[in-house]
């Protein structure tokens, strides 16, 4: 070799060095740009196309001095068995390069082949580390004809067929660079990976113990052989603390994070306060839904920690979407159980206090708690897509925060879920019907609920729970729809093809009955008593619906009377007609006697009338008293009131007297009032009129003077209206008529 050619092999070596350390820092368009200056350098002259040495190549070998560089990104990342699809190659770029250098060294020729060999490998390895497998192939098998005898070449050509999975190809290409005079240091750890893969653990064991022997194994050999060995435990230690130190990383450093924490958890579930971190660490590595499990597995281990439960409800409540019912209920239940979770707000107010630097009243944890269920609704609502789940969102979190509240109200705590780790003692399980099932509880709360001395909870961890909360919300009407509809999708179908009729609870043989209806599941006649329930609820929300109806501004007596009359038909159906129509006359009665006090005579009138038409006779006595005397009231105040015509006052007493013919006050007014409406009938000119108003006086006159003997004024009211009742008729015979 002459001193041109050996100037160019020294500065190929060069090159080659510049590129390998490039590739370390993660410069792989610098990498790209000094490999292919060392392989055109290092290429000896041929005899086959004249070119003198130095003439660039293309990766199949042929000239060309301008073919522009790869772009890649970052080096290739490491891998094992459950970070990636296939056994990658070895750790860093700046720990792997080194032995490819040794690995060529050895084999150095004269030509500068082994350079070349090193420049292609180099080239192979930018190519594998930017997923075009393909061309990094065509590049170790340029290495290889350059460098026949080198172990570097087969060995990574066998990480390219492992990663494209050609797993048996790529175990023979990890045996040849083993059997090489100077084996790859990585060849016996890669192919031990390929054994693994392959379901060979006892191969693959074997060669990570050779490897040991024959050097350090790094961090991921010595998890692969532990877990192969059966040492789990030690394994996911490792892993997990693998991950956390990955995790500041960027995006490829994170995503190797999640791998390494999933791993762990596949390989031993060990809970406690890192799960969260762990659940972090898989969330911002793309992997939440095995996120999602492993919180799930954590909450059922120890419910009353609300951390696992915050970052579960975290993780499912910043999901791309909630397609899905299952999805949505979980996300539902699990914030259901945080809203009246008083250690979750101690925290919150301890960490906002830290946080800002000013002390966090506790009387300001309603309020926050009311604005975390506002914000959560409009998330879960505005997400816009098709859950497929039985009620809105928000209905749902409104129905799973109630719950919360009236089981935390409770007195006792219910018991743990199956399996659940031993809590503080008198923690009880947190959260609503949702949560309850999620925690597979099902049975053990619907024990604890039925041991109540009221339905409380039986109710509202139901699907009755959406109806209570509208009637407690003054929705009446939105609570009959809800109980329009109690049956899960699968016994709708099958009721509306057999039964249009039936009653729409889920069928006796519904396998997810308990767990629409945990409150229920206590008890033996659950199917029978939820059905009952329903009604009875259906009839009140009726009775309330008319109540309203009355109250109402303005009020519509109209449908007020037919929801009751609806009431009282829907009653008589249960066997409960007289205790409901004894209430709806109570409430009217009531509604009445308010308006009456508050001056509003006509709205008092008219709910007693509405009522009057739809009660039966056992009550409308005391229909009848209250509307004597409101119509008694409204006809005294209209006839005193200036320039009044006495029509419309005549004929409320009237009405007043019929109705309560023992009303002293009404009877006397009637015949005063009588007595101005005859007066006012004489001066329009009217004498027929007018006298056959003073007939109609003196006759209510004599008739109340019968119920009242000794009343004096009665008396002396008969006496005023006969003598004007005698002028009239004198006035009459005068004028002949």
């Amino acid at each position: 070799m002459g001193a041109r050619t050996d100037t160019a092999y020294a500065a190929a070596r060069t090159a080659c060095a510049e590129g390998e350390a490039r590739w370390a820092r993660g410069d792989g368009p610098g990498a790209e740009a000094s490999f292919r200056r060392a392989a055109a350098l290092a290429r000896p002259a041929r005899a086959d196309d004249g070119s003198p040495p130095g003439t660039p190549l293309l990766a199949n070998g042929t000239p060309d001095a301008t073919e522009a560089p790869r772009t890649t990104g970052t080096p290739e990342a490491t891998g094992t068995p459950w970070a990636a699809d296939a056994p990658d190659a070895t750790g860093t770029p700046g720990t792997t390069s080194a032995p490819d250098a040794a690995a060529t060294a050895a084999t150095a020729t004269p030509d500068g082949a082994d350079v070349l060999a090193r420049a292609r490998i180099g080239l192979g390895r930018l190519c594998l580390a930017a997923g075009d497998t393909a061309q990094a192939l065509v590049e170790f098998r340029g290495a290889r004809e350059a460098d026949p005898g080198g172990a570097a070449a087969p060995f990574w050509t066998g990480c390219a067929l492992a990663r494209r999975g050609d797993l048996a190809a790529a175990d023979a290409c990890f045996t040849e660079a083993l059997d090489r005079p100077d084996p790859h240091p990585r060849a016996a750890v890669q192919r031990a990976y390929v054994r693994a893969k392959s379901g060979r653990a006892a191969a693959a064991l074997d060669d990570l113990r050779a490897a040991a022997r024959a050097g350090p194994l790094d961090d991921e050999a010595r998890w692969v052989e532990a877990a192969l060995g059966g040492g789990a435990r030690e394994v996911a230690l490792r892993l997990r603390r693998a991950a956390l130190t990955a995790l500041g990383g960027d995006a490829p450093d994170r995503e190797r994070a999640a791998a390494l924490t999933a791993a762990s958890w596949g390989l031993r579930r060990e809970r406690g306060a890192f799960v969260p971190l762990y659940a972090v660490t898989l969330v911002v590595g793309g992997r939440r839904d095995a996120a999602v499990g492993l919180l799930d597995d954590a909450t059922r281990n120890d419910p009353a920690d609300h951390r696992v439960t915050h970052t579960l409800a975290l993780a499912l409540v910043n999901s791309r979407s909630y397609n899905g019912s299952s999805i949505l209920e979980r996300c539902v239940g699990a914030w259901g159980a945080l809203l009246h979770d008083a250690a979750f707000w101690e925290r919150v107010r301890h960490g906002a206090a830290g946080r800002y630097g000013v002390d966090v009243a506790k009387s300001l944890v309603p309020d926050l708690r009311t604005a975390l269920c506002e914000h959560l609704a409009r998330r879960l609502t505005d997400g816009g897509a098709d859950t497929g789940a039985r009620v809105p969102p928000d209905l749902l979190l409104q129905r799973e925060a109630e719950a919360a509240r009236l089981l935390d109200a409770a007195a006792g705590a219910p018991p743990q879920p199956p399996g659940a780790a031993d809590g503080p003692p008198g923690v009880p399980v947190r959260g609503g019907p949702l949560r309850i099932a999620a925690l597979g509880a099902v049975r053990e709360f619907g024990a604890f609920a039925a041991a109540r001395p009221d339905d409380t909870l039986v109710h509202a961890f139901s699907e009755l729970g959406f109806a209570h909360m509208r009637l407690r919300h003054g929705l009446p009407g939105d609570a009959l729809a809800a109980l329009g509809e109690l049956r899960c999708p699968a016994c709708r179908a099958r009721a509306r093809a057999a039964d249009p009729g039936a009653a729409p609870v889920c069928e006796a043989d519904c396998p997810r009955f308990d767990e629409l209806n945990p409150g229920y599941a206590g008890l033996a006649d659950r199917h029978e008593r939820l059905a009952r329930d329903a009604r009875d609820l259906a009839l009140h929300a009726r009775v309330t619906l008319g109540h309203d109806q009355l109250r109402a501004e303005p009020p519509d007596f109209g449908a007020a009377a037919a929801s009751l009359r609806r009431a009282l038909v829907h009653a008589r159906e249960l066997g409960r007609y007289r205790p409901t129509q004894a209430k709806v006359a109570g409430l009217a009665l009531a509604t009445a006697k308010d308006a009456h006090r508050a001056g509003l005579l006509s709205r008092a009138v008219a709910t007693l009338e509405a009522a009057r038409t739809v009660i039966g006779a056992n009550e409308r006595p005391r229909i009848d008293g209250q509307l004597a005397r409101a119509l008694a009231d409204r006809g005294i105040v209209e006839a005193n009131r200036e320039g009044s015509t006495l029509d419309a006052p005549a004929a409320d007493l009237r009405r007043s007297v019929a109705l309560s013919p023992h009303g002293r006050r009404a009877q006397l007014s009637l015949g005063i009032v009588l007595r101005g409406l005859a007066l006012q009938r004489w001066g329009s000119g009217s004498l027929s009129g007018a006298r056959a108003v003073l007939e109609e006086a003196v006759e209510a006159l004599t008739a109340a003077l019968a119920r009242f003997p000794d009343d004096p004024e009665i008396a002396e009211e008969r006496r005023r209206a006969q003598d004007e009742l005698d002028f009239v008729r004198e006035q009459f015979d005068e004028s002949g008529r």
